[in-house]
């Protein structure tokens, strides 16, 4: 049968993605393998971002948060897409909304950051964007990813694996500096959350739920 491949740059299964991604069900049955299965945690702490490198948050399968840095966990997320492909998925996403190039498959490639970014660029062209990431250090890599003529950006720190709570206040920081739009850039953020964010009174997009949507479109008649 065929099958949703959801790859995560942590520890599979992510569950709570997928729940979010579909709340009514998922179209056709998901799968699921992650870039740190297998590995003990020695060989996940020297996953761990030097200086220079860009640093990744995600979840071990006992809940535990990890930061990893991108350049090291490419080639671990190369192989979860390969695995899942051999299984037979018929499309696969990638369950973070970083870049990933030189990330292929055989079969359509969902990335979060591309979906993202599109319908973005569609409903605010221009204004002030308010935008909420997973780890602090990651405001360089947002200005450049979001940065367009028209357009402002406000960014906001808020890890997916501390609660709602946290989410909301920065929420409330990013509509008192202007946010017209708030992006919630991380797969791991849930409808929860969103709920949280809602409170602020500033129309949000949540990177899972939208991607769900797309893959929806890709796979039922």
């Amino acid at each position: 049968m065929a099958t949703i491949g959801l790859v995560t740059i942590g520890q599979a299964p992510r569950e709570d993605i997928e729940a979010t991604m579909f709340p009514g069900g998922p179209p056709v049955p998901c799968q699921h393998a992650g870039a740190l299965d297998g590995l003990d945690p020695n060989a996940i702490a020297a996953l761990a971002p030097r200086d220079g490198e860009i640093p990744l948050v995600t979840r071990l399968r006992d809940g535990q948060e990890v930061v990893v840095a991108k350049e090291s966990v490419l080639p671990l997320l190369a192989g979860a897409v390969k695995r899942v492909v051999a299984d037979g998925a018929r499309v696969v996403v990638v369950l973070c909304t970083g870049e990933f190039p030189g990330l292929t498959a055989p079969v359509p490639l969902v990335f979060p950051d591309r979906v993202l970014r599109g319908t973005v660029d569609a409903l605010l062209p221009d204004g002030i964007l308010g935008v909420l990431m997973p780890h602090p250090r990651q405001g360089p890599l947002m200005e450049r990813k979001w940065a367009a003529p028209g357009r402002s950006l406000r960014c906001a720190a808020a890890s997916p694996y501390t609660g709602a709570a946290e989410l909301g206040a920065r929420a409330e920081e990013l509509r008192s500096a202007g946010a017209q739009l708030i992006v919630m850039d991380c797969m791991g953020y849930t409808a929860e959350m969103k709920q949280a964010v809602a409170t602020a009174g500033v129309p949000t997009i949540l990177a899972n739920r939208l991607v769900g949507r797309v893959v929806e479109e890709i796979v039922t008649a």
